[in-house]
């Protein structure tokens, strides 16, 4: 009885004695169970394989097998520590890296790096990349890279590249590229460029392109390219060019070509040429460029050249139209080769059928049908 009371003790004094603070922090203070540091290690022994407990790492070196601490790391002492296996900590775990899984009430903290399972009830931190899965209960923080799942209740930062699945209650943000899933409350942003899936309650933001499917409660932007499916509440904006099917409840915007469908209640607007099928409630325009394909309008569709068909309520105008062209109000053409139908039809030079109230051209090569029609080459005006 005695003995086991002295053995107690002596097994306090010793997870007590790590504790304390001082220069050395006892790199050596611990009872051990084994033989050639293997077996079961009680206190800060610096190597160690199978079962080792300590109060407060300090200067560990490596352990391989499960690491049990019970307060907080000293600091700045574990840079060079590598945990292979199972860490679990009532506070929170410190190694230089992780390899295996770590789980830590109130966090985890990796100097370097996190190689497979990280769990923190407040968070997970990384001075260097994270791979795997790491979930934390505010957020997961990476001065690295992130590849495979990461999941925080706050937030998921990383100052490197972003890859896999992301989930933050408010926000995904990620310095470099990101690829895979990103999901948050709020906003994704990355300062690269974004691939795969991207969903957030205010905004999908990507300093590069955009690729896959992005879906946002106010806006996508992008300062590069969008491709893929963009889905937006107020805008989908893209400073480069736009394919494939972009959706937004006032507008879709592109510096560059708008290739796809594109439909928003506001307009479709594009400083290049807009290809596909467009809708817009206010407009759809093609800036000094050509539209080829279908574009309805509840105001205006303008291109400097139509091909295919265009509907608006109020206007088109084109310095050239081939195909249907139908303004209900007015259109306004320079050269038509096709069918106009609208209440004032305006052409220079008419090549097909135009129907209107009044239809006007300076050189008919066609007929024309309404209540007042007039061809400057005409002999007789009816």
């Amino acid at each position: 009885m005695l003995s086991s009371i002295k053995s107690v003790g002596a097994l306090a004094l010793l997870l007590c004695a790590a504790a304390l603070p001082g220069g050395n922090h006892a790199h050596a203070q611990s009872l051990d169970i084994g033989v050639d540091s293997v077996g079961i290690s009680f206190g800060n022994s610096p190597r160690w394989t199978g079962l080792r407990v300590n109060l407060r790492d300090a200067h560990v070196r490596r352990v391989d097998g499960v690491n049990i601490t019970l307060w907080r790391p000293h600091e700045n002492t574990n840079e060079d520590f590598a945990m292979n296996g199972i860490a679990l900590g009532v506070v929170a775990p410190n190694a230089g890296t992780f390899s295996g899984a770590a789980i830590g009430l109130g966090g985890v903290l990796a100097e370097r790096a996190v190689n497979g399972v990280a769990l923190g009830g407040l968070g997970v931190v990384s001075q260097g990349p994270v791979r795997g899965a790491a979930v934390g209960g505010l957020g997961v923080v990476t001065q690295g890279s992130t590849s495979g799942a990461a999941i925080g209740g706050l937030g998921v930062v990383s100052q490197g590249e972003m890859r896999g699945i992301s989930i933050g209650g408010l926000g995904v943000v990620s310095q470099g590229p990101m690829s895979g899933v990103s999901v948050a409350g709020l906003g994704v942003v990355s300062e690269g460029p974004m691939s795969g899936l991207n969903l957030a309650g205010v905004g999908v933001v990507a300093q590069g392109g955009m690729r896959g499917v992005n879906v946002a409660g106010l806006g996508t932007v992008a300062q590069g390219d969008m491709i893929g499916v963009n889905i937006a509440g107020l805008g989908a904006i893209a400073q480069g060019e736009m394919r494939w099917i972009n959706l937004a409840g006032v507008g879709v915007v592109a510096q560059g070509r708008i290739d796809g469908l594109s439909a928003a209640l506001g307009g479709v607007v594009a400083q290049g040429p807009i290809r596909g099928f467009s809708v817009g409630g206010g407009g759809v325009v093609a800036v000094n460029s050509p539209l080829t394909g279908g574009a309805i309008a509840l105001g205006e569709v303008r291109a400097s050249e139509l091909h295919g068909f265009g509907v608006a309520g109020y206007r088109i105008h084109a310095d050239e139209a081939r195909g249907l062209s139908i303004g209900l109000i007015r259109l306004r053409v320079g050269t038509m080769r096709g069918v106009a139908i609208g209440g004032y039809n305006r052409m220079k030079v008419q090549r097909g059928l135009a129907v209107g109230v009044y239809n006007r051209t300076d050189v008919l090569h066609g007929v024309q049908i309404g209540l007042l029609n007039y061809a400057g080459n005409a002999s007789v005006q009816y």
